[in-house]
């Protein structure tokens, strides 16, 4: 008895007329995938969006801003989720076209509330922080739309007291990144404000705003940082003591070292891995020194840190440590390649 085949799915159908596009010349190609996007299949349609973006031809920054108006003629029937103007927000982006500016400024204020399953959400989050940094790649004067952003922490949906500060994070988060991206010195103060009076704010964020503000390097950067690197959140404090020791290389060293004495314990063997990321001859130093110190995490963290240098000295240094420390942690770390 023959075997039925099984019936080819809708979603099937336009992944096969996507990848069919490779073979046809751009301006066809750009209107096929145009016509995938609105089947109205999300998946499908982020995919002919990814496959526009791989085209080389004059139309397609237009095309995806008239699609995204398109969408925006009736955003919950044909983008409930926003992922299909998340995916254009990212393309557009990556284009870096400042003719895209207006619709990612458009993008980066839009609330979508929708109910998905029992709850209702704001299906916004994503395409926010998705525009924010795509509106920092193509538009240098979009600093007031971040730092809106940045310090957005009023839910748009019921939400329980203690979810609130996590209820906007992903947005507030690229928002810090994407003040790093626009580069915009304004941004400086900003991200100084929200560390210095961070207000409950989750460590993601202000993981971020950390990274970020190394990253730009203010000339008051250590009285903002410094708090963080010496703190309580081991989270923190290990994100704080790798940004300055990859941005700051041997510039880094001393406050490294200073931190060691006034961090918590748990953050010690960070801060000891940061000095091998600044990557400068007096880093190999300062870790073979650390072999020996009375601290098993400091030792823990220099037997990790120092095989970025390692030579004959350090092997041997290693095998000795491996055969004769007291602390099970540092022999087995010491131990490995």
């Amino acid at each position: 008895m023959p075997t039925s085949k099984s019936k080819t799915s809708g979603y099937e159908k336009i992944l096969e007329i996507i990848a069919s596009t490779t073979d046809m010349p751009a301006s066809e190609a750009v209107n096929t995938l145009i016509d995938c996007v609105k089947k109205g299949h999300s998946l499908a349609s982020q995919h002919a969006v990814y496959a526009l973006a791989k085209i080389n031809h004059p139309d397609i920054v237009p095309s995806l801003i008239t699609l995204y108006e398109w969408i925006e003629e009736s955003p919950r029937k044909r983008d409930n989720s926003c992922d299909v103007r998340i995916t254009i927000a990212e393309v557009l982006g990556d284009a870096g076209s400042p003719v895209s500016a207006d619709i990612l400024r458009k993008a980066v204020r839009t609330v979508q509330v929708v109910k998905l399953g029992p709850s209702t959400e704001d299906a916004g989050i994503g395409l926010r922080a998705t525009a924010a940094l795509a509106l920092a790649k193509v538009d240098p004067g979009c600093l007031f739309e971040l730092s809106i952003l940045l310090f957005d922490q009023k839910p748009d949906v019921p939400t329980s007291p203690l979810d609130v500060p996590y209820a906007k994070a992903t947005a507030r988060k690229a928002a810090a990144q994407a003040i790093s991206v626009l580069g915009d010195l304004g941004g400086m103060p900003l991200l100084a404000v929200k560390l210095k009076f961070p207000h409950n704010e989750v460590p993601d964020v202000l993981a971020e705003c950390i990274e970020s503000l190394i990253f730009m390097n203010p000339p008051y950067l250590m009285e903002i940082v410094k708090p963080y690197l010496t703190g309580d959140d081991e989270y923190l404090s290990a994100i704080a003591a790798l940004s300055l020791a990859e941005n700051l290389r041997a510039e880094a060293l001393d406050l490294l070292q200073e931190a060691l004495e006034h961090a918590s314990e748990d953050a010690k063997e960070a801060i000891v891995i940061a000095i091998s990321a600044t990557r400068c001859n007096k880093a190999r130093q300062i870790l073979f020194d650390f072999l020996d110190h009375p601290n098993h995490l400091i030792r823990r963290g220099a037997v990790k840190g120092i095989k970025a240098y390692l030579d004959d000295e350090i092997s041997e240094k290693l095998k000795i440590i491996r055969d004769t420390d007291t602390d099970r942690s540092v022999r087995l770390e010491a131990d490995k390649e």
